[in-house]
């Protein structure tokens, strides 16, 4: 078996030019078999998820990626240390999980000879291969097989990248192509800005006080009892400030008031002022709420006693017992 790994192995020499005797230092083999290794194996990952069988078998069980991965690790199969020469081929398995079909082993097979010839010995200066890979792989899959294959290559200065055939004649020198071409194979693709993704909770939690006062932050939760995610954004509605255009009202104590999601309403009521406002979102509903309270205290707590019914009057008196203090924004400013 290994004989036959021997026959189709990938065989490369790393060539120093600045160590003595052309040795091959460590930190360079590591980075050359690392990086190889890698382009591979994303090459595997790509060609598999273009195979419409495996990617439909992948969607059922997303371990079966892994397995064949696993199948096809490169292993050194050959080694000579003189400017460091190796021959590296996949560990190819006949026991091949049941989700797959006999073919998949052709496949392996079909898939590293690929790699072979189509991407370690390509033409990267020529103007038809890269049309071909362009027409292949999208801007996302060339950057996965061709980054690390070209850190791999290595910038030229410090040691050669050679492939070789069984002979250990060099058939191919593997050099990076000139910037503007190497930019096609390695393009530079935006980052996406990811979508935060957002949930009104209700939380229960200790927290440090100082004093009277306490302060949220990590630092300052000793315990968590509860997060429940709310379905709506009916979270407590308690102010103590309420402002309306420039108007704003400094309150005794908190307004307690029930918020509540109904018919794809949002619905804050208060009892002691008989408030109920609606919106089709919290904001909205808010927005409501002061509009109504501001126009109380325009209409019942700044009139005449004599212009009020005996009902207003309780109304009356009880925004003023609420309300410690009335600004202006532009008294404020």
């Amino acid at each position: 078996m290994l004989d036959k790994l021997r026959d189709i192995a990938i065989r490369f020499q790393i060539d120093p030019d600045l160590t003595v005797g052309h040795a091959a230092k460590v930190t360079t083999v590591i980075k050359v078999l690392t990086e190889m290794n890698k382009s591979f194996s994303n090459f595997l990952e790509v060609e598999f998820m273009k195979n419409e069988d495996f990617k439909n078998i992948f969607l059922k069980n997303d371990k079966v990626l892994d397995t064949i991965k696993e199948d096809l690790e490169l292993l050194i199969v050959d080694l000579k240390f003189s400017s460091f020469e190796a021959a590296v081929a996949p560990h190819f398995s006949e026991n091949q999980t049941s989700l797959f079909n006999n073919n998949v082993v052709e496949w392996e097979k079909d898939t590293f000879d690929t790699y072979k010839d189509l991407i370690l010995e390509g033409n990267y200066h020529e103007s038809n291969y890269m049309r071909k890979i362009a027409k292949r792989y999208t801007d996302e899959e060339r950057q996965k097989i061709f980054q690390p294959l070209f850190s791999a290559f290595g910038s030229g200065k410090d040691y050669s990248l050679n492939l070789r055939d069984k002979e250990g004649k060099v058939t191919t020198k593997l050099v990076q192509p000139v910037k503007e071409k190497y930019n096609f194979y390695v393009p530079k693709t935006e980052k996406v800005k990811e979508e935060q993704n957002y949930a009104t909770v209700q939380a229960f939690l200790k927290l440090r006080k100082k004093g009277d006062s306490y302060t949220f932050n990590k630092q300052n939760v000793k315990e968590v009892y509860l997060i429940e995610e709310l379905e709506h954004d009916t979270y407590p509605f308690k102010p103590n400030v309420v402002q309306f255009d420039t108007f704003i009202y400094i309150l005794n104590e908190k307004l307690v008031c029930n918020v509540d999601f109904e018919d794809d309403c949002y619905f804050i009521k208060n009892e002691l002022l008989d408030i109920c406002v609606w919106g089709d979102t919290r904001e909205e509903v808010e927005s409501a709420f002061a509009f109504s309270f501001h126009s109380l205290y325009e209409n019942f707590a700044i009139e005449d006693n004599k212009k009020l019914s005996l009902e207003s009057k309780g109304l009356k008196n009880n925004l003023l017992k609420l309300v410690k203090k009335v600004l202006h924004e532009a008294e404020k400013n």
